[in-house]
């Protein structure tokens, strides 16, 4: 049977629903061969491996809006990068290329397009990225979060399938969680900034905590801080008067959601789209400089499905954010509505609902050819 290869990398909004779907794709069909390609440098190179996949490096270069000269080197690189992907691709006899979007799939895109090999794309967020609009003019399917991001694409080859989630991030129970983790009954806050931190909600959690003062015998914090600014808060974080659980980073990340009564966080779409399908109320702080503002588009759909209030990261300060955690701990009846809006909004079964189109494609494109050696 002939392989799937995926390509996706730079951010775990990429990577993570990519892993969801190669998940999914191993557990329908065990005789198919996956196979991750992304940069050595990014953190798929970590995570894929350590999650037991395939992984091939790829040169490519990321394009930066905000440094237009960059755009150059970006295709330089793509096109450099896609003799590379052809290679791989033919010793791995591929024959069918999903991808998540991303700068770091676009050389293995550009190569499977000119070598013919059939593409089925995913876009997670709601303003749809540059690499996946340009592919999906030859795309053989489309999969997106929303009829948002649905309307941007040809209708005729595109699906609205939420964001895949990996099934194993809700495998342990709420009271089985907060147990190993030791919350007891506080009301438990997840603070996280995404997978490479967030400095602006790290600023406004520090200045909080002593209005939170208050709530030291109800609230208890895990805060995720990311590797950057993990040293500089640690004090603050031991001498806070409410309970403050402080972590670089979380590799087990379902069982602190599946703890949680709440979150405070960024928008990206692999982010928000466990959150709804973790069923968690969330206050969401936009990063103001991602792409096409697509975090503010994400952010912005799950507040108006009532599962969220999105905070503008120009105007949050530490009385800006410990209001609005005072008014979630003091109001359990709006809690459990946003947490019913975000249950109603989640999709826990995009992961499987994509791998079958990807599986589909395999049968209808290349099919059965000879054993893959990558």
């Amino acid at each position: 049977m002939a392989s799937v290869v995926i390509a996706a990398g730079g951010t775990g909004g990429h990577i993570y629903p990519a892993i969801a779907v190669a998940a999914e794709l191993a557990g329908m069909s065990p005789d198919i061969s996956v196979v991750f390609f992304g940069t050595a440098s990014g953190m798929e190179s970590r995570v894929v491996p350590a999650g037991g996949w395939t992984f091939k490096p790829v040169k490519a270069h990321p394009w930066r809006r905000a440094r237009p000269w960059t755009l150059a080197t970006a295709m330089m690189g793509a096109v450099s990068g896609a003799f590379t992907a052809s290679r791989l691709l033919r010793s791995c006899d591929a024959g069918v290329v999903f991808s998540t979007g991303g700068y770091a799939s676009s050389p293995v895109l550009l190569a499977a397009a000119v070598m013919g090999i059939p593409i089925v794309l995913h876009e997670p967020n709601a303003q749809p990225g540059v690499v996946t609009r340009i592919f999906s003019r030859i795309a053989a399917r489309v999969t997106v979060v929303s009829e948002e991001a649905g309307s941007k694409f040809p209708a005729s080859r595109t699906e609205v399938t939420g964001v895949p989630i990996r099934r194993s991030l809700f495998s342990i129970g709420r009271e089985e969680a907060r147990k190993k983790l030791h919350q007891g009954e506080k009301f438990t806050l997840l603070v996280l900034g995404g997978s490479q931190g967030a400095g602006a909600i790290n600023a406004a959690l520090e200045s909080a905590l002593p209005l939170l003062a208050g709530l030291h015998d109800r609230l208890s914090i895990i805060w995720v801080s990311g590797k950057r600014d993990f040293d500089r808060i640690k004090a603050v974080a031991e001498s806070a008067t409410v309970s403050v659980a402080l972590h670089s980073y979380i590799d087990d990340i379902g069982m602190v959601l599946s703890a949680s009564d709440a979150v405070v966080g960024r928008a990206g779409a692999s982010a928000t789209a466990e959150l709804l399908g973790a069923g968690l109320p969330s206050l969401l702080v936009p990063y103001p400089f991602a792409a096409a503002d697509h975090q503010r588009r994400n952010a912005e759909a799950i507040e108006r499905a009532g599962a969220a209030k999105v905070l503008s990261e120009a105007s949050l300060t530490g009385e800006s954010l410990a209001h609005e955690i005072l008014a979630l701990v003091g109001d359990p009846v709006k809690v459990s509505s946003m947490a019913s809006c975000a249950r109603a909004n989640g999709k826990p079964d995009a992961a499987r609902t994509v791998a079958r189109i990807v599986i589909d494609q395999l049968a209808d494109g290349k099919g059965k050819r000879g054993d893959a050696t990558c």
